[in-house]
């Protein structure tokens, strides 16, 4: 299994939002593990307090939960790859996520 279910019972698609030269844009969706929908939001504000990002990045877009279950079975029948699990990334690698 891809996911560790004492990490939380749900997956969240995470989309984080920032500005780029002046514009509002937004990353590409990476993953939370959390039991709801708030702990999902808390994990993700975490996150990027711990990188001292909190006040340059903010949740843009936050999916509805999926089971862990019904997410790994989605990918097995897609054949996909999951998003990164973004309390996962390094600094390094969210910058690189982003695209700086």
């Amino acid at each position: 299994m891809l996911f560790d279910p004492e990490n939380g019972l749900y997956i969240f698609e995470v989309s984080i939002g920032f500005k780029a030269n002046g514009e509002k844009q937004s990353s590409a969706s990476c993953l939370i593990q959390a039991d709801d929908l708030e702990e999902a939001e808390e994990k993700v504000m975490e996150y990027l307090d711990n990188l001292d990002l909190d006040q340059r990045f903010w949740i843009e877009e936050i999916s509805d939960p999926y089971s862990i279950e019904e997410y790994q079975q989605q990918l097995e029948e897609d054949e996909s790859e999951p998003f990164p699990l973004l309390d996962e990334m390094t600094e390094d690698e969210f910058v690189e996520f982003l695209g700086f």
